[in-house]
């Protein structure tokens, strides 16, 4: 075999190849075969449609129940789990000065489930990060770490709170807000 540096530097192309070891199935007695794959074949596995990112606008309505009613965010995908690797949240708040939801020590929970989070994978989003209805938008984004868990296979995703109680609004306030999620997963097929 050469020497790999004593070949000129080239400018991939789709149809170009490059050379590799092709692993045989799981329990079968075909070994390694060393084979050519087209950088077309790679640019599809590393762009699979199995890691996607979405964007989820939680609306004042759906805030004022989300304890009771939970928002979902994601469908069944049948034979699939979900994978979360990673979200954000902004509350964009549009209340006036003293209009604020009471969230009663709640965190908000992306997860497959709508309760008993205690040993899901899920996504935390802490209390004081919850949109508070009050005035002015949130110039801050919240950066959430999933937390690994056991998880549902061809189950829907949820955001909900933690207490599962919808936020208190006190007498004579108007609090208003929406929320922004972005949420990036990986479908994991079983």
């Amino acid at each position: 075999m050469a020497i790999a540096q004593a070949y000129p530097l080239g400018t991939p192309k789709t149809n170009d190849l490059l050379v590799g070891t092709s692993i045989p199935a799981v329990n079968t007695n075909e070994d390694p075969k060393t084979v050519n794959f087209p950088i077309s074949g790679i640019v599809a596995l590393a762009n699979s449609e199995r890691i996607a990112t979405t964007d989820i606008t939680i609306t004042d309505a759906q805030l004022r129940t989300i304890g009771t009613v939970p928002v979902e965010i994601l469908p069944v995908a049948t034979g699939y789990t979900y994978q979360i690797l990673g979200a954000t949240a902004q509350a964009i708040n549009a209340g006036g000065l003293n209009d604020q939801y009471d969230w009663s020590d709640q965190s908000g929970v992306i997860s497959s489930r709508t309760n008993q989070f205690a040993t899901l994978h899920k996504v935390e989003i802490p209390e004081d990060e919850l949109p508070s209805g009050g005035i002015g938008a949130a110039s801050s984004v919240y950066i959430a770490t999933p937390i690994s868990g056991s998880s549902r296979v061809s189950s829907k995703v949820y955001v909900t709170v933690t207490g599962g109680i919808d936020p208190i609004v006190n007498a004579g306030e108007s609090p208003s807000a929406t929320w922004k999620i972005t949420l990036t997963y990986r479908l994991i097929q079983f």
